[in-house]
């Protein structure tokens, strides 16, 4: 599940009553829990500062993706984008 870019960019509807901020902070604590017990663990998530907040710990590497989604296709907007390596 994604974290919001903007309140318009917010979708989280992947399950019934979502995926909030409160879950995303249990995933990364999960991730540093298991990286701990020697388990490496990958997130991919858009790049914020909430997000870099919650995964401070581990390796992060920030780039752009095309988004290729909606109604017209001739629009391809860039999206930041993460990989939150937990080892």
């Amino acid at each position: 599940p994604y974290f919001p870019l903007s309140n318009t960019a917010n979708f989280t509807k992947y399950a019934q009553g979502g995926f909030n901020f409160d879950q995303q902070q249990l995933l990364a604590e999960q991730a540093r829990r298991l990286a701990k017990k020697g388990i490496a663990v990958v997130i991919s998530n858009h790049e914020t500062s909430e997000t870099r907040k919650l995964y401070h710990s581990a390796q992060i590497h920030a780039f752009e993706v095309q988004r290729m989604i909606g109604v017209d296709t001739t629009i391809n907007p860039v999206a930041p984008e993460l990989i939150a390596v937990f080892s």
